[in-house]
């Protein structure tokens, strides 16, 4: 049985004494290694939030581009009551943010938000789960309402921000140089090793424990988990990891990364080596000269080698044994990006005939490449139709596969490891958007009622939904609990191994089912490393052969 200290006992015991005197719990002030902080009543869930909680100094000025640095001091109570900044970024009507409160975008944007229950079942500290937004390392926030998640699964919840875009990801030779690590490129990642440590020394104030943390993420949020699970930085930070939607391939070398450095430095007016220029420029230049669209361009922004963060991808780490070895829970929706296909008439209109030759034009592939891809894709299992073949295969090669990857590799290092795949299309426009890419988050939060979820969810259409949702928020709280999603009422969902490639679908009725991801992702194997990005591909021109 773990010990449990006598000052956290003392805590506990202070937090139900004064519930019976009718003391208002969430604005009793809690000690942080900086100061004191206060919260507020959640207004959707029986909960207490602190939002806005700083854990690094403002990255502006000549912190710009250089590793988060600890927090400054306060005197007397910090209201926590209000959202902060969200870090800079583009405008973005995709990322889902509450409104009410919403302060914009700032490079003074490191800061968590906390939730927990206002009762628990016993006097133990509860488990923690630390979210990792998404939104393609260039936009997105921590401004995730986590209430109703901690208050059904009796879990801390706390969501983070993270240096994006440009400010998160630029890599430059004089940045490497001036380091004491020798690192660059990697800040928005560093920020995330920096919350988790505030999180280790801080979080048992809060009733959460500090030897049970599971990271989760969603896209971007997904390859920061892998990252995490990569880098040496943060050993004994976290306990378990779910990762939703996101792939360990999500990385570049510096060489790439400097080449792409120039161009955003010449875009600001700067030379590249030129750091009190680019430390000068101001941080709406540099969001616009950097960043672009993700779908037009591809994904601009990714971790980078450095020999501090990573020595390499954190797929290569994670087979060579090189991670933090913790129960995984992985997986991805069914039809992730099938969506962009709307962009490629050539790929969605192509005849049975033109099969092979658009999978070399478009993919890059050799002749070779292509018939293994299209004997696993049959042409018969997608109504003769290449479009549908082609849709599939983009999220397999996007992000289905990479997930699965390191899935795969943790279980290979016998690690304990659950696989699921999301297939509910019960929304509005199910029919036609299927399960797409985010669209199992608003089950994960139960964030049904909130904007952007709205659109697709309704009182004719909650009921089912929300079923599934109560499901799911208990594989994952009870896979925070104890590294097993298993729990009463919920279908056995057995462990992953090579032996037995079981994956769990969610949908209307859960199942499980034997997986054929081995043999399917087999052909997207190393594609990252002698093909150009799929999404870069995409947004590009394909060669005429």
């Amino acid at each position: 049985m773990r010990k449990i200290s006598f000052g956290l006992v003392v805590l506990m015991f202070l937090f139900f004494s004064n519930a019976v005197l009718g003391q208002d719990l969430c604005s009793t002030p809690v000690k942080t290694a900086t100061g004191l902080v206060k919260g507020l009543n959640s207004d959707d869930s029986d909960t207490c939030a602190w939002l806005g909680i700083p854990y690094a100094a403002p990255p502006v000025g000549d912190l710009r581009w250089k590793a988060p640095q600890p927090a400054q001091a306060w005197e007397g109570v910090r209201d926590a009551s209000a959202w902060e900044y969200a870090c800079m970024q583009k405008e973005s009507s995709f990322i889902t943010e509450p409104k009410k409160g919403n302060k914009g975008y700032s490079e003074d944007c490191l800061y968590l938000n906390i939730w927990r229950p206002k009762t628990q079942d016993s006097l133990r500290p509860l488990p923690v789960m630390v979210w990792i937004h998404g939104g393609g390392y260039t936009m997105g926030s921590g401004k995730y309402p986590s209430g109703k998640l901690s208050e059904f699964g009796q879990v801390v919840v706390v969501t983070i921000n993270y240096r994006l875009n440009v400010f998160g990801f630029f890599a430059s030779p004089a940045l490497r140089s001036e380091d004491p690590n020798q690192s660059t490129g990697n800040y928005g990642s560093l920020d995330q090793v920096a919350a988790l440590k505030w999180v280790h020394d801080n979080i048992a104030n809060f009733g959460g424990d500090p030897d049970n943390v599971t990271i989760f993420g969603e896209s971007a949020g997904g390859w920061s988990v892998c990252t995490m699970l990569a880098t040496p930085l943060n050993r004994g930070m976290f306990s378990k990891a779910i990762m939703e939607s996101g792939g360990c391939e999500a990385s570049e070398s510096l060489e790439r990364g400097y080449e792409k450095g120039k161009e955003i430095a010449q875009k600001a007016g700067c030379k590249l080596d030129d750091l009190a220029c680019l430390r000068k420029a101001p941080a709406e230049k540099l969001v616009t000269g950097g960043a672009g669209d993700v779908l037009k361009v591809g994904f601009p922004f990714l971790d980078h080698a450095d020999g501090y963060l990573l020595t390499d991808s954190a797929l290569a780490m994670m087979r060579a044994g090189k991670f933090n070895h913790v129960p995984l829970m992985a997986g991805s929706t069914k039809e992730e990006v099938n969506m962009i296909l709307f962009l490629r008439p050539g790929l969605s209109k192509a005849l049975p005939s033109q099969y092979q030759s658009r999978l070399e034009r478009n993919l890059g592939l050799s002749e070779a490449e292509a018939k293994k891809a299209m004997e696993t894709y049959p042409l018969e299992k997608y109504n003769n139709k290449p479009g549908q073949a082609f849709g599939y295969m983009l999220t397999d090669l996007a992000l289905a596969c990479p997930t699965f990857f390191g899935l795969e590799s943790a279980a290979e290092q016998g690690m304990t490891a659950y696989y699921y795949r999301f297939d509910y299309r019960g929304m509005n426009y199910g029919k036609y958007l299927k399960a797409f890419h985010s669209s199992e988050l608003p089950f994960v939060f139960n964030s049904f009622e909130q904007s952007p979820n709205t659109v697709f969810y309704n009182e004719k259409n909650l009921g089912p939904a929300k079923a599934l949702s109560k499901t799911m928020q208990g594989y994952w709280t009870n896979f925070a609990k104890t590294g097993n999603p298993n729990g009463p009422g919920l279908l056995e969902w057995p462990k992953y191994s090579l032996d037995n490639q079981a994956r769990q679908i969610l949908d209307t009725t859960v199942k499980t089912e034997a997986s054929d991801a081995l043999q399917r992702c087999a052909v997207w194997d190393g594609y990252s490393k002698t093909h150009t990005p799929i999404f870069e591909t995409l947004a590009s021109k394909p060669k005429r052969k």
